[in-house]
This record gives C-alpha cells, sequence and structure tokens, in this order.
C-alpha cells in the first residue's frame, strides 16, 4: 500500500535559513526550493528519506524528533561540533539498546544521533 521512503515535514520561520543549516551543517543535500511558496526539502543521505519545510508566521517546534543513525556517536559529535552544532548535553546510553546525543535546528525541531549497541 506505501511506497518505500518517508518525509518529515516541519514549520519554519526561514527556508534560506533552515536550507543553509541542513545542507551546510549537516551535509543533506537540496531535494527542492521554491522561494515563491516558501517550501523545501532535503535529502538526508538515506535512501528516500526527506525533510520538508514551509514558513510560517509562527513555529511551534514539533514535539517528535528526526533521529539519524551513525556508525560512531563520537566521531559524527566531533565532527558536527567542527560545524557549529551545539548539542543538548553530552552522549547518554540506553544499556542494551543505543547511544544518544540531541540537538536542534535553527527553529527548535529536535534532532537525535543514535548509534545502536
Amino acid at each position: 500500500m506505501y511506497k518505500p521512503g518517508f518525509t518529515i515535514w516541519y514549520s519554519v520561520s526561514n527556508v534560506e535559513r533552515t536550507l543553509k543549516f541542513y545542507k551546510e551543517q549537516l551535509g543533506f543535500e537540496v531535494d527542492s526550493l521554491d522561494k515563491e511558496g516558501g517550501m523545501a526539502s532535503v535529502h538526508t543521505n538515506t535512501k528516500d528519506c526527506y525533510i520538508g519545510f514551509s514558513e510560517a508566521e509562527q513555529v511551534v517546534p514539533s514535539t517528535a524528533a528526526a533521529v539519524f543513525e551513525v556508525e560512531d556517536i563520537h566521531a559524527a559529535v566531533k565532527e558536527l561540533k567542527e560545524k557549529g552544532i551545539t548539542f543538548n548535553g553530552e552522549v547518554s546510553t540506553i544499556p542494551g539498546y543505543v547511544k544518544v546525543i540531541t540537538f536542534k535546528d535553527p527553529d527548535g525541531h529536535d534532532l537525535e544521533l543514535v548509534q545502536a549497541l
């Protein structure tokens, strides 16, 4: 019934600022940009997984987090810190499950890195 792939959609205050963050700091590829319509999307480097954005006058950060699995969470944190990402605390471990760390995009939407144990 469903096609492969997944898209998360966030309301943002400024599409161009958001695209800059996701492209330059996270390394994602811009998939689409409609400046006139105030909409855009990025490809997350995971097959058929995208994050879309639409400008809104009032942005309420999502209560859900986009979670990105990495091979080495400490190396990923180091690389993203070098690109200006500020994390919410340190890497924590959920025993028998994952290591995890959280950060936010420019509009306060939660993003997480996880490494399977």
